[in-house]
């Protein structure tokens, strides 16, 4: 995906990882074609191949949020670390804690107290605030500033450019619109856009 371009974009700044190839399950049209230097793989079929080389990890490089969540699970089932990928200019408090398999990228900030979780994409110039919980799969899109103590629940979209105000709480698998103000807590499972953002309707959590 296009998200693959900024995460190949990160682990070059990290000379001792070594890019072997990507994989593909969605597009098999692509198999054998070149993509950022290295060739697609295959699918989820050659991660045995991957194994046998001697391959130790891999690195999420789409945006669908629960998708994130099943690979993720699936490639640490098969023995496979996946290593936080932090970009060389993104800014990290040193008592933060973040998931494995979560990529914090370009000019991103990420202040004291904050809990990120598993498989989550903190995006270029998004501001976490202190103490902040960001669950298990959320795509925090560019330019997203997020006030302190917000907790955003597992497998959220927050769309690119929205706003939250302090302690709020935001349900699972919610679509937050872009450049949406939340100002109030969010439940589960619906599309919020707005200013301020309203629930629109309920959703799918495979959005």
């Amino acid at each position: 995906s296009g998200h693959a371009r900024s995460v190949v974009n990160a682990l070059r700044s990290y000379p001792d990882i070594k890019i072997v190839g990507y994989l593909d399950d969605v597009n098999p049209d692509r198999h054998g074609q070149s993509f950022e230097g290295e060739k697609i793989l295959g699918g989820e079929e050659y991660l045995e191949i991957l194994a046998e080389q001697g391959v130790a990890a891999c690195v999420l490089g789409f945006g669908h949020c629960l998708r994130r969540i099943e690979v993720g699970q699936l490639l640490a089932q098969k023995g496979f670390a996946l290593p936080c990928v932090l970009h060389p200019s993104a800014l990290i408090a040193s008592d933060a804690v973040i998931g494995e398999g979560t990529v914090v990228l370009a000019g991103a900030l990420i202040d004291p107290g904050c809990r990120i979780g598993n498989y989550a994409i903190i995006n270029n110039g998004a501001i976490v605030n202190h103490e902040c919980v960001i669950g298990d799969g959320v795509h925090v899109c560019p330019g997203v500033n997020i006030a302190g103590r917000t907790t955003i629940g597992r497998g959220c979209w927050l769309g690119i450019g929205s706003t939250f105000v302090d302690k709020i709480r935001v349900g699972d698998h919610t679509f937050i619109g872009a450049g949406s103000v939340v100002t109030k807590d969010i439940p589960s499972g619906c599309l919020v856009y707005g200013n301020p953002a309203r629930v629109i309707r309920p959703i799918d959590r495979n959005f």
